[in-house]
């Protein structure tokens, strides 16, 4: 059995993470309600507008096909990422086998890290520190920049949405690229356009692009609370079971070295009384 130092000394350690796991969840729990409350103003603004797109888009076929893999750049968040991750190599190999030219841009440092043994040929564009601020359609349509200047046929965005503290699901969308929001002209036939429609067209399917890009980081954004929230919570319960173990332990070992040294001055007195 260990000496009552060493259960001393492993007490300690776990309970300071204990306060570490505890005080992180706090954190967490402070940024999931803003992250919350961003994400369900968004909701109703993108559903909207993505009713406003021609029906036949979604079925515009191409051979070049862009993945954008939605991550965190931070960790101790549970499955968040690895779900994001196992779902993209999912995605790829079903398109590659399928004859299409992939192409990926990573969001989030887990991602990366994830993604770039397997799937490195593949990854066109990494960009990190996006999720490490409140996200904003500023830095989304920065982001929708980027990802433009990648020529697309057809684009599938993976991302976790949020449905509760412990519930995030892995959610994949198709955003067609600029030719298919043309290529039906039909499509817009019930619209009225004061200047050139091909302008206007375009300036249409990239704020339609940055927002549904907006709405996909605030989605993993606030799981991404959510998990870390429920995994601290966790972590926290855990290291409190751990802590009753070691006293426990603790208690015997320090039971049976008083024991110990009684029985040694028991017998010391016998000795000399003879």
């Amino acid at each position: 059995m260990a000496s009552t130092k060493e259960f001393k000394n492993r007490l300690k350690s776990i309970t300071s993470i204990k306060k570490i796991t505890k005080a992180m969840k706090m954190v967490a729990a402070s940024k999931l309600r803003q992250a919350q409350r961003s994400c369900e103003g968004v909701r109703p603004f993108q559903s909207s507008l993505q009713q406003l797109l021609p029906g036949s888009v979604s079925n515009f076929t191409g051979s070049k096909h862009l993945i954008i893999a939605i991550t965190t750049d931070r960790g101790l968040c549970g499955g968040v990422n690895s779900s994001v991750v196992k779902t993209t190599k999912k995605v790829l190999k079903e398109l590659v086998a399928n004859g299409s030219e992939v192409s990926i841009v990573c969001v989030g440092e887990k991602g990366r890290d994830a993604l770039v043994r397997e799937c490195g040929k593949s990854m066109v564009k990494i960009i990190n520190d996006v999720t490490r601020k409140p996200v904003n359609f500023l830095a989304a349509s920065a982001l929708s920049e980027e990802i433009l200047s990648y020529p697309f046929d057809r684009c599938t965005i993976v991302y976790n949405e949020f449905k509760s503290v412990i519930a995030q699901v892995v959610t994949t969308g198709n955003i067609p690229s600029y030719d298919a929001y043309v290529a039906d002209p039909a499509g817009w036939g019930e619209y009225e356009f004061d200047s050139d429609q091909a302008s206007l067209l375009y300036n249409f399917f990239e704020f339609s692009m940055a927002t549904r890009i907006l709405s996909a980081l605030l989605e993993n954004a606030t799981s991404e609370q959510g998990a870390r929230m429920s995994a601290m919570d966790s972590a926290a319960r855990n290291a409190g079971d751990m802590i009753n173990k070691l006293s426990l332990s603790y208690n015997k070992a320090r039971q049976a070295a008083i024991t110990s040294e009684l029985i040694d001055i028991i017998s010391a007195a016998g000795a000399v009384s003879k």
